[in-house]
């Protein structure tokens, strides 16, 4: 499979390490989706601006497929009005809705129930991926 190039060149990884400081629950829905065998629940990683060579942490959200479906439909419905209210959102904006979404999951599932992943800096992290790969593999 080829790289998309609008993508970071280690975006398994980047996306890995948002997963992981999550501790793999959806931001939205709050399901745990590390065992899942359901192909809705898989999780993946959002880019809350819509762009995805922005790959600070603060912009990835880890969404499960089912909810990053309407988020992602619901954002390019309504793309040149985002920071008015869209249906999926109630009384918030887009860009409001989503941050606060990923505020509130991070307090929840991050640094407290996984406190080792949100002390890394991305190259350490980076370090430890490579070498679990290794293992993993092995």
């Amino acid at each position: 499979m080829t790289h998309d190039s609008r993508y970071h060149p280690e975006w398994e990884t980047v996306s890995r390490y948002v997963r992981e400081l999550f501790n793999y629950h959806c931001a939205r829905c709050d399901k745990d989706c590390r065992k899942t065998k359901n192909a809705q629940m898989v999780l993946q990683v959002h880019h809350i601006d819509e762009n995805p060579a922005n790959n600070a942490f603060e912009n990835l959200i880890p969404l499960c497929a089912s909810c990053h479906l309407k988020i992602e439909g619901e954002a390019r419905l309504h793309a040149p009005y985002r920071e008015q209210q869209l249906e999926l959102f109630e009384d918030h904006t887009y860009m409001s809705r989503m941050k606060e979404m990923r505020e509130n999951a991070l307090a929840k599932f991050g640094s407290a129930v996984k406190p080792g992943v949100s002390v890394l800096d991305a190259e350490t992290y980076e370090t430890n991926a490579i070498e679990w790969e290794i293992n993993e593999s092995s």
